[in-house]
């Protein structure tokens, strides 16, 4: 941009613009001379200069007003303003011009070098703001396509579960109607089959069920509010109750701290893990969960330690991918339980891992913002 750049040169002495001119047209700008103001906003509205190199002291138009008239016109919005003078050297009349609008200031004498050397910043800096401008309006536009895409998955996601529960329901329907009246006329071997359909006719409805959880989860809290973190585990464990009982699993708690988010979805990150604890527990070894929390400078470090089989550390990461299973139709699940939780704590402004020794037990740790007050509230709202 440098090289092809337009420059308006501006000064009333004949002198200092013909040696101007000949410097920065040498440095490769295209330049255009001016004596006065009225004819510096003239070339600008004919040429759309990147620059105007502007004298202080013109004869019709003072050049704090020249610049005024520049910034206060839609072609001179744009235009990077290298207000230069030998005689108003002083600070306040600087700062008189830069409080104009101009971008830069210079005092004559000014050298050859420097003056092209500054020309080229600006002109740098203006681009790289164009840039940057460019990029952010690029960023918004996928943002809002992003936005109307999870948006139309979530709609999808809540059709297409409703309108496969109906087909499930009536193969599960069909299956236990055929089992009540010719179950005695069948083999063995028909009666697995059949045990085949409805089993598979519950698996299919658990991953629908928990598809349409996943799609619904992670988004921003749309309603967000301070949540108590021990209430959200009660919920958690009220849901599991059933489990916790058949398992006879030990479920405990440090105090655990109040955040800014959505109770539900943070709930489920606590019934998720703990429902893994209980799925994943060694063979004839009462499972053992224990929760507990720190606080980290600016978040809470959340910890939810198990005495199950581990994991090996290869699938560390892919863990909380969607539909990722390490185990086979032995252990229960659809594989959406981590890559849910994941969604939630990332969509909370956190992050989740796991440490994990094989036969040793888990460790899930995620974050989520600390310093919980309103103002971190009406943040989430915006």
């Amino acid at each position: 941009m440098a090289k092809s750049a337009k420059i308006i040169n501006v000064d009333d002495s004949e002198q200092a613009r013909y040696v101007r001119a000949r410097v920065l047209s040498r440095a490769g700008f295209i330049v255009h001379d001016a004596a006065t103001g009225s004819e510096c906003l003239k070339l600008i509205a004919e040429h759309a200069p990147d620059l105007v190199l502007l004298d202080v002291n013109l004869p019709d138009l003072h050049g704090t007003e020249v610049c005024r008239r520049i910034r206060s016109s839609p072609a001179g919005e744009s235009v990077i303003v290298l207000q230069i003078s030998a005689s108003a050297v002083a600070a306040p009349q600087a700062t008189a011009g830069l409080e104009s609008g101009a971008d830069a200031y210079l005092i004559e004498p000014v050298d050859p070098d420097v003056l092209v050397a500054t020309v080229r910043a600006l002109l740098r800096l203006r681009k790289a703001e164009g840039d940057l401008s460019a990029a952010n309006e690029r960023l918004n536009i996928l943002n809002r396509e992003l936005q109307r895409s999870n948006e139309d998955l979530e709609q999808f996601a809540f059709a297409a579960s409703h309108d496969l529960h109906e087909p499930l329901r009536t193969v599960a329907s069909f299956a236990s109607l055929l089992e009540k009246t010719a179950g005695a006329k069948l083999t063995d071997v028909e009666l697995k089959y059949l045990e085949y359909i409805s089993e598979g006719a519950r698996r299919m409805q658990a991953l629908i069920d928990n598809l349409l959880t996943y799609s619904q989860v992670g988004q921003k809290p749309k309603s967000p509010q301070i949540v108590d973190l021990n209430a959200a585990l009660a919920w958690a464990i009220e849901n599991l109750r059933k489990r916790i009982c058949e398992s006879e699993a030990e479920i405990s708690s440090d105090p655990l701290p109040s955040v800014t988010g959505d109770t539900g979805q943070l709930g489920h990150v606590f019934q998720n893990l703990i429902g893994n604890a209980m799925k994943y527990a060694r063979p004839g070894i009462k499972p053992v969960v224990r929760l507990s929390a720190v606080q980290e400078n600016d978040h809470w470090l959340i910890l939810v330690r198990d005495n199950g089989i581990g994991i090996d550390s290869a699938y560390f990461q892919s863990i909380f991918g969607a539909l990722k299973r390490l185990h086979g139709k032995e252990i229960p699940g659809t594989g959406l339980g981590l890559a849910v939780c994941r969604r939630v704590v990332e969509a909370h402004g956190g992050k989740i891992w796991v440490e994990s020794t094989p036969g040793e037990g888990s460790t899930f740790c995620f974050t989520l913002p600390a310093n919980v007050d309103s103002d971190d509230v009406a943040q989430l709202t915006k």
